[in-house]
């Protein structure tokens, strides 16, 4: 963990020491959609921090916060296991993120662990007919939505 330089980095360093994790928001871009992740539970308790994509920034702080506060409890999340209890009406996919990925997508967690020393899986949310970006016949939009680095288009999880 750095030494702050500024008040961002600062707010960073103060969430994970008083609730264990801090959610970092990208917003929408040309680049790619807007995407949030956890900093913080891989120091506090072990786990591997978290990214998900595509999802109103209100919507994926919250399921975000859900996730750090049940891996606060105890709970713990691993590849291909899927959750209901995150996302209303919508099934959550666990699938692990590549660490070939982390400089595109998780800068500000590479600043807080000096470098790429910490696991990270993707949540990944079912669409309203319960299918995820990888099932075949998925809309292209939502599959869009929820870009998975270094993942092939095979099923990733059962």
């Amino acid at each position: 963990m750095r030494v702050p330089a500024d008040a961002s980095e600062q707010k960073v360093i103060s969430d994970v020491q008083e609730f264990g994790w801090h959610v970092i928001m990208v917003t929408a871009d040309e680049a790619g959609p807007a995407f949030a992740f956890t900093i913080g539970l891989f120091h506090n308790y072990g786990h591997p921090e978290i990214i998900l994509f595509g999802l109103q920034q209100e919507v994926a702080h919250s399921v975000l916060n859900l996730i750090g506060a049940a891996v606060k409890s105890g709970q713990r999340f691993r590849t291909g296991e899927r959750s209901r209890e995150f996302l209303e009406q919508h099934e959550c996919a666990f699938v692990a993120f590549p660490i070939e990925a982390y400089h595109d997508y998780l800068g500000y967690a590479r600043w807080f662990y000096t470098g790429d020393e910490f696991p990270a899986l993707q949540c990944v949310w079912a669409d309203v007919e319960g299918m995820f970006p990888w099932d075949a016949g998925v809309n292209n939009e939502f599959k869009a939505r929820q870009p998975m680095p270094g993942q092939t288009d095979e099923v990733r999880s059962e």
